[in-house]
């Protein structure tokens, strides 16, 4: 067996920080990048002059830069060989400290061509709200942190900082030079937040657009454009979270209503961007966030600090039209047009004015994914692989490598697909629909075939997902099983502007797209009614989602893929009734008779949680008459029928026309019908049920919302605005959290080769870093351990290289993290700070990894999952 990107692994192993105190110091798992020797350190109460300056007093520790209003703490870079963060750790008043990690922008894809695509903002009530309520977000402050704007484009005002500007505030904190592989990256501010990447022009158009090409949602408001990315060097567009939360504090400090970020990383709430956004959420403003763009590695893929508490999360829906580029493809079949997506960065434009040869993979079914080593010469021709098993990237670097001059990745779910690459890629990539794939391939196992893509060629056709969530949205719960993306907004090949130096207009997808949708929306929300509060605007804007139905089932999409579905602002500003909470996280249901309520009683057993909601009737003149109905959604569970792993969710029930009521998740409240006087408030009380019938073994995640039926005293017309509800069947306490053996995993590797060691009654350990444990999770886990095992003895030697690992996202092939891994020496550690260093003495030993379980306590054993290794030698 190979695994891929054993590079990645030593660069993780050169790079990582040993975890130290848990709860004190955060360790990252060595996948993620982290810039050596630099740390944010938290305080626990309101910084005092003495503790900064305590740290200005060591002479081996430079205070890189200081946040006062949404961390409580201080970046720091030490320039000391061999310094044990543990002294941080220890210090009085500190609450925690991390190591700075890096961050990248939430899109997947990219173009730079000129065309003409004005999306429409009927179906989210952007262009209701606009027409019929004259709103346009004028008074409103938006600040924007990401890599900057053109501002000096026609569309985005063509000004900066003038009398009747839209941007008036703004900042670059990071400059032109920035490269996150140097030891110590180079920042240099400009005078003002230029854009050379691309990513933030995009992002403003979509909030400030003016037309004619592009009409944003909210470009009457004032904004701030905070520049933390700078322009992509060596392929690399990432920034440190220091830096990041630089941005964030400077757009809090300058008095915005609402700080959009389509940025992310990470998985937990702990993450130090989580924590300044909770934070500048109770102190009033509202924060929007991407919630990222692992769709295709199925459940629990959402990302910070868009799972922060308080923070508005946001999924992504497909466009209605898209933006492509023709390809002519040419056979002895004759010729056909296919739609290409625009490039997958704008480096390398899909530009052929004459017919080149397209080829695919040998191998069969296994290689077409284009996921190792080509067996055949590519040299001249495009390739064409087909979506899943890898990252994108490395698709590319294999055709690459066998001579590809281009490549074609083919979609493996129904619809279109817009596939992005880091700039580090050095050929041409697009993306095409599922059917566009079955035609080029079925042709080309007929025969030669050759396509041609002029250069400038684009043409606008309807999609066929349109309003569907993205196969790239992240899809929730949460790591701590909370409920996200709390709403939804189109994101999936989206048209924008763009750089005028990169060709003024752009088509992009990503939950990058999606969360200034949502910023704009809120924008508009706030000039309507400028007395609300942020939990107001949040509890408004989500109780009036309109749920999505999945047309291969005709249920409604499941809440942890489309929170309460696609925004409607113009609903969201109409509303006169409030829902608290507006969405319902049920991680602590059982299994028992539901007493006291005899039409549940007669259910028996059955997995049930009841909750109670508040109504609030802001009408202060009519009586408000609700009734509550329940509209199921599809489950999702990530076993087949037939109990292997799937990172693609399995949908239950696949058929609806033999199902029963109770196969479905249910809704019952004694008080189902209700009046609330003017003004006046409410509660009712839901009993939610499980679909009866679904294994705990096959870990379901049920759902659906509680639609309720508005009519005021007076009126003939009725409203509706919905709840959304959300749970796992089962036990999550006692679930299994690393990958299951179905995915090769855990596994030895050797570093150099890539090739997995099968047999390991023959290796044989010692000092040098020639192999590591490859492993994965299938879920979070707050605490992942590796020790090696006295064979004889059954007591551990210590913790290996980077055997302490605390906030662990899942992996997939396709998630921004595909695996987890660690070096084996003789090395071992025998404190969980991983800084008493020892060596194993010779003898039979083996690697035991423990994950915690969700909720689980890190000091009781029985709350962790174990795998033992089998026996190998230590020299």
């Amino acid at each position: 067996m190979t695994l891929l990107a054993l590079s990645a692994l030593v660069v993780a192993f050169c790079l990582g920080i040993a975890g130290v105190e848990a709860g004190r110091l955060i360790s990252y798992p060595p996948h993620i990048r982290i810039k050596p020797s630099s740390y944010i350190v938290e305080f626990e109460s309101h910084i005092p002059k003495t503790h900064v300056s305590r740290f200005h007093a060591m002479s081996d520790v430079s205070v890189d830069r200081h946040f006062t209003k949404v961390l409580n703490g201080i970046s720091v870079s030490v320039n000391k060989r061999d310094f044990d963060p543990n002294h941080f750790a220890k210090m009085d008043g500190i609450k925690r400290v991390w190591p700075v990690r890096y961050y990248y922008p939430a899109s997947s894809s990219s173009s730079a061509s000129n065309s003409s695509n004005i999306y429409s903002h009927h179906a989210t009530g952007v262009e209701k709200a606009l027409k019929e309520l004259g709103v346009d977000g004028k008074g409103v402050k938006i600040g924007i942190v990401d890599s900057g704007v053109d501002y000096n484009h026609p569309e985005l005002g063509a000004c900066w900082k003038t009398e009747g500007c839209p941007w008036q505030y703004g900042k670059d904190f990071i400059g032109d030079k920035y490269d996150m592989t140097d030891a110590i990256p180079i920042i240099e501010p400009n005078p003002t937040p230029m854009d050379c990447e691309g990513h933030g022009t995009h992002v403003s158009g979509i909030l400030a657009g003016r037309g004619p090409q592009v009409r944003g949602v909210a470009p009457g408001a004032t904004f701030g454009m905070y520049r933390v990315f700078s322009c992509p060097v060596n392929g690399q567009g990432g920034s440190a979270d220091d830096i990041l939360l630089q941005g964030i504090e400077a757009a809090f400090e300058d008095g915005h209503d609402i700080i959009s970020l389509s940025l992310g990383g990470g998985a937990w709430s702990e993450e130090p961007m989580a924590v300044a956004c909770a934070q500048i959420v109770q102190q009033g403003v509202v924060v929007v966030a991407a919630l990222g763009n692992d769709g295709m590695g199925g459940l629990q893929t959402a990302g910070a600090p868009a799972i922060a508490r308080g923070v508005i999360s946001v999924g992504s829906v497909d466009n209605w039209n898209i933006t492509t580029k023709p390809g002519i493809i040419t056979s002895t079949q004759g010729t056909q047009t296919i739609a290409l997506s625009m490039p997958g960065n704008s480096k390398y434009p899909f530009d052929f004015d004459s017919d080149t040869p397209l080829a695919i993979p040998a191998g069969g079914e296994d290689s077409i994914a284009g996921c190792a080593n080509y067996t055949e010469d590519m040299t001249g021709k495009i390739v064409v692989v087909k979506r899943g098993a890898c990252a994108f990237n490395d698709k590319v670097t294999y055709a690459y490598t066998a001579g590809a001059i281009g490549v074609i990745c083919y979609n493996n779910v129904a619809g279109d697909m817009s596939p992005g690459v880091s700039n580090s890629v050095p050929i041409p990539f697009v993306g095409i629909s599922d059917d566009d794939g079955k035609y080029v391939t079925d042709t080309l196992a007929a025969g030669k075939a050759t396509i041609k893509a002029l250069k400038g060629a684009t043409e606008i056709k309807p999609s066929k997902t349109g309003g569907q969530i993205s196969s790239f949205s992240s899809i929730g719960p949460s790591a701590e099983l909370d409920m996200v993306p709390l709403i939804s907004a189109p994101g999936g090949n989206i048209w924008s502007t763009f750089p005028k130096k990169l060709g003024n207009y752009a088509s992009l997808s990503g939950t990058s797209m999606a969360a200034p949708y949502i910023s704009g929306a809120v924008a508009l929300l706030k000039q309507a009614r400028p007395d609300l509060d942020v939990g107001a605007i949040t509890r408004l804007l989500v109780s009036n989602g309109k749920p999505i139905t999945d047309p291969a089932t005709g249920l409604k999409t499941n809440p942890f893929k489309s929170g309460a579905g696609l925004v409607n602002i113009y609903d969201a500003i109409k509303s006169r009734v409030q829902f608290d909470p507006p969405v319902l996280s049920l991680n602590d249901s059982k299994v028992s008779p539901i007493q006291g309520y005899s039409k549940l009683e007669s259910l028996g057993n059955v997995r049930w949680a009841a909750r109670t909601i508040n109504i609030h009737n802001t009408d202060s003149k009519k009586s408000l008459h609700l009734s509550l109905n329940n509209a199921a959604a599809n489950s999702l569970s990530m076993f087949l029928a037939n109990g292997s792993f799937s990172y693609m969710p399995r949908t239950w029930p696949a058929d609806t026309s033999s199902v029963s009521e109770n196969e479905l998740p249910q809704v019952y409240s004694p008080n189902a019908e209700k009046t609330i006087g003017p003004g006046k408030s409410c509660s009712v009380t839901v009993f939610i049920v499980a679909p009866k019938g679904l294994k705990d073994s096959e870990s379901w995640y049920y759902g659906g919302f509680i639609n309720f039926t508005l009519q005021w005293d007076g009126e003939q017309t009725t409203s509706t605005q919905v709840v959304s509800y959300g749970g796992y069947n089962g036990d999550s306490t006692v679930r299994d959290v690393l990958s299951p053996p179905s995915d090769g995993l855990p596994a030895f590797v050797d570093i150099a080769t890539g090739m997995s060691v099968e047999d390991l009654s023959t290796l044989v350990i010692g000092n040098n870093v020639t192999k590591a444990i490859l492993f994965g999770l299938a879920i979070p886990s707050r605490l992942v351990e590796i020790v090696l095992v006295d064979a004889v003895t059954s007591k551990s030697a210590g913790y290996t290289l980077q055997g302490y690992n605390e906030y662990m996202p899942r992996t997939c092939p396709e998630c921004s993290v595909p695996y987890l891994s660690a070096p084996l020496t003789k090395t071992v550690f025998t404190n969980s700070e991983l800084t008493n260093v020892t060596q194993a003495p010779a003898g039979k030993y083996h690697v035991r990894i423990r994950a915690l379980r969700p909720f689980g306590d890190i000091a009781v054993d029985s709350d962790y999952q174990v795998w033992d290794s089998a026996e190998f030698t230590i020299a």
